[in-house]
């Protein structure tokens, strides 16, 4: 090889090397000063945070700290808010195509799971469009049950009613459902709440393989299960962002007293 050659090499594995260390921090979802009132009580005040383009970003902090309405604001489920919320650089106020069409770019699994009267296949196929649902759709929903960890166990009973699965089943059969429509951002509130401890680690198993393709932000109450999610922890305390950091670092050196407290106390005293 001559030193042109060479010289050649080199600036195409730096401009590799380049395109790896922006890939690894580039910003899908973006909050900047989000702000939200409800009846005259201030429940967000002056958001702002960033979600990487992979990875899983835990939101802990007390009851009534605002976790959950700031989900709701991500889905336009709440629209009172102020500021802006963009996903890959375009508002989610003026997304192409509306609510619906956002909300398929946005998977949201809430704390309790819901399933409708029908069997589990139909379940699975709710939310695709008339055109989709008239089409044969079994790979797609064996692809997603098992990135929901659900289909070693249903795959012999799809035609089946879906309410008489466990609840940790009904849990990741709404995940399995939210997979299919191939969201690019997956919100989670308390999703292993209720869940018995099987059920908890086979839905955090399937949090991690999802988390190597695209961002999740999880609501959780379960300190220990924080830890596990690794990611980036952001401590949320009476509407207030207190205190974002690696989960390793929030976890074994938390900077804020009010971080600390919560951590030795499980409550906290932010206002």
């Amino acid at each position: 090889m001559n030193t042109l050659q060479k010289n050649m090499c080199l600036e195409v594995k730096s401009a590799s090397e380049e395109a790896i260390n922006q890939d690894s921090v580039l910003n899908d979802v973006e909050l900047a000063h989000v702000s939200l009132t409800l009846s005259g009580k201030h429940i967000l005040k002056n958001i702002s945070f960033a979600l990487p383009n992979r990875g899983i970003t835990s939101l802990i902090g007390p009851s009534g700290a605002g976790k959950s309405s700031l989900l709701r604001c991500l889905t336009l489920l709440c629209d009172h808010w102020q500021g802006d919320i963009s996903i890959q650089g375009s508002s989610i106020r003026r997304w192409s195509g509306g609510e619906d069409h956002l909300r398929r770019h946005i998977g949201l699994i809430a704390q309790k799971p819901s399933v409708f009267p029908t069997s589990i296949y139909e379940n699975v196929i709710f939310g695709l469009s008339r055109k989709e649902r008239g089409k044969d759709q079994s790979i797609c929903i064996e692809a997603s049950l098992r990135m929901a960890a659900l289909w070693d166990e249903v795959h012999d009973r799809l035609h089946t009613p879906a309410n008489n699965l466990s609840i940790g089943q009904q849990q990741r059969l709404c995940l399995a459902r939210a997979l299919i429509l191939k969201p690019k951002v997956l919100l989670l509130d308390e999703p292993t709440a209720s869940l018995d401890p099987r059920s908890k680690q086979l839905i955090e198993i399937s949090l991690h393989d999802l988390a190597k393709d695209m961002p999740l932000l999880c609501v959780t109450h379960d300190l220990e299960q924080a830890q596990r999610l690794q990611g980036q922890v952001i401590f949320m305390c009476d509407g207030k962002i207190i205190e974002k950091a690696t989960a390793k670092d929030f976890f074994q050196h938390p900077s804020r007293i009010e971080s600390r407290e919560f951590l030795r106390w499980s409550v906290c005293d932010c206002g």
